[in-house]
This record gives C-alpha cells, structure tokens and sequence, in this order.
C-alpha cells in the first residue's frame, strides 16, 4: 500500500484548528469524489479532507500500472454505457471500482474513524440488463482494527430497473456503525441466480461508491490540540527564559 507522508506544516495547521475547537464534537466528513478525474491506475490515491481513498488491484504489487477503476460523472457519460450496465441518475462524480479492485480508506492525521453511511451501485460488464440476478452483488466493508483484527459487513446492490442501474443509500448498523477503524476496506462479491457470491474471481464484482460519510474517534482532535497547547506552553517559557538570562 502507498501511502502519503503528512508534513510537519500540514500537521501543525491541523493542530492548531484543533487547539481552536477542541471542545466540539466529533464532526463527520463525506468523502464525494468531486475532485476526481479520469482513469484510475493501480495504487494511486485521492484526498479529500483527512482522509486518503487508495485503489487498487487484489494482487501482490497492488495493480500499479493497471486500469482499476475510474472516476465517473453521470452528466458527462463518462462510463462506456455500450460495453457496461452503468449507474443511472446520479448527480455529480462518483468512483467506479472495476474489474475486482477495491478500495481503502486511512487517515493521516485522525487515529480511527467509523464509516456510517455510503451511496452504492453496481456496475455490470454487459449492457443486457436482462442478464443479471435481483441481486446483482454485494459490497462488503471490512474496517481493521489497531491491533490487526477486523469486522466486515456486507450490503446489497439494487438490482436493474428498466433504465438500468441505481445508487442506493446505506447506512451500517450495529457494532461495525459504532467501531472506530484505522482503515476501512471496500470490494465487491459478485452474485448468481441462486444467491452465492463471491469475490475477487471474476472481474465482474464492479461497484460505483459516493458521499463517504466518515467520523473521527471523539477526542481525537481534541488530544491532538492538548498536546499543541503544550508545545506551545514550553515554547513561550523558553522564549521567556531566553529574555531573562
């Protein structure tokens, strides 16, 4: 996995917005892509606020070099509606995960964050929506904990309407809604007509993913502006010491 390096200057303004609200609450980020533009290669990231959106492949050097997915703007038909059953009346950009790929999400400068919402819709390799099940494929989130251990949690994609494909809205639910993560995976498991699904076999499990809404572990913020406000402190007094001797 790459990963981008947080500067000390990136760090220390983040420090000092959080010094300025500590006492607020956890405040919720969506992460909507739109920002995004073009193919997509293997490893690259995107970042939106504190959190960074890496894509890649399910192989051992992560796709880099490889096409694996593409951010998308329905106004724009940006998706090969000739080749794919693509999403339908979606406002704005979206990421299109495709050919198995998945995606993870971290943050540089927040300890862990729960995922509790997203928008999803499947995207299918054939423009013959007569061809796939009611449930055309899961996506699954799998959020890792510090200590290497995860939780999963899968969601059905919408089935095909008569004009095609459509983003649903989803909200996690139980303990994975109220666990904070370091990182949260995201890939589709692909159906059949019979119910079975699986992943990562057949380039089918394609996915389009929206509007993120990610949230801190209260106190993170806050932490990170006590120990500001002490750096600060010592460097006042030092300043002080200085001017006495």
């Amino acid at each position: 996995m790459i990963r981008k390096s947080s500067g000390f200057k990136q760090v220390l303004g983040a420090a000092l917005v959080a010094a300025a609200a500590m006492a607020a609450p956890a405040h919720a980020e969506v992460i909507g892509f739109e920002g995004g533009y073009g193919a997509v290669g293997g490893t690259e990231v995107y970042t939106e606020g504190n959190y960074n959106v890496g894509f890649y492949a399910n192989v051992a050097d992560g796709g880099e070099g490889s096409l694996v997915g593409q951010f998308i703007n329905s106004v724009d038909s940006d998706c090969d509606s000739s080749s794919m059953a693509c999403p339908v009346s979606h406002a704005g950009t979206y990421y299109g995960a495709l050919n198995d790929s998945y995606i993870d999400i971290w943050s540089d400068t927040i300890a862990a964050f729960s995922i509790k919402s997203f928008d999803a819709a499947f995207i299918g390799g054939s423009p013959v929506l007569g061809s796939y099940p009611s449930t055309p494929a899961l996506l699954r989130l799998q959020g890792i904990l510090g200590n290497g251990s995860y939780l999963t949690q899968d969601f059905a994609l919408d089935g095909a309407t008569a004009n095609g494909f459509g983003f649903g809205h989803f909200e996690t639910t139980g303990t994975f809604a109220n666990t904070e993560f370091v990182e949260v995976l995201a890939f589709g498991l692909v159906c059949d007509a019979s119910g079975s699904c699986s992943g990562f076999n057949s380039d089918r499990a394609q996915f389009g993913i929206d509007n993120i809404n990610a949230v801190p572990e209260p106190g993170t913020f806050a932490m990170l502006g006590l120990g500001l406000m002490g750096l600060a402190g010592a460097r006042r007094r030092n300043r002080r010491s200085g001017k006495q001797s």
